[in-house]
């Protein structure tokens, strides 16, 4: 939801319900929850000061926070698909795409994944 948009944002999460129900026969709830499952970080990268440099440092993140970030690369993901299709398909097919475990935000997890991984030398500096 942007500038309080709110009936706008419910109209397209009820469209991309519809839409993933008739796709897919499957509950919309059931397919978000997967998606959301598989999105869904356990850590994030946060800019930690060695010396004269900084470094990204991997650090875990409670349930709250990862939801929160989930959801948002689900929209961004939408957002950023460049087609003429309203923004509930667009929606819809993150959602589905998400599920089968591929999409826009699926590869933002999996990418924050490979970096936590190469900074994971620098995570006992976080504890100081």
């Amino acid at each position: 939801m942007k500038d309080g948009e709110k009936r706008k944002a419910m109209n397209i999460v009820y469209q991309a319900a519809q839409t993933i129900e008739k796709k897919t026969s499957l509950p919309f709830l059931t397919v978000l929850e997967g998606a959301v499952a598989n999105v869904r970080p356990a850590i994030e990268m946060k800019s930690r000061r060695v010396g004269a440099s900084k470094q990204r440092v991997p650090k875990e993140i409670d349930e709250v926070r990862s939801m929160k970030i989930a959801l948002r690369w689900l929209v961004e993901g939408a957002k950023e698909k460049k087609s003429t299709e309203p923004m509930y398909e667009k929606l819809a097919g993150e959602i589905n795409s998400a599920y089968n475990k591929s999409g826009e935000a699926f590869k933002k997890k999996e990418n924050l994944y490979k970096e936590a991984e190469s900074g994971r030398v620098f995570s006992s500096l976080l504890n100081r």
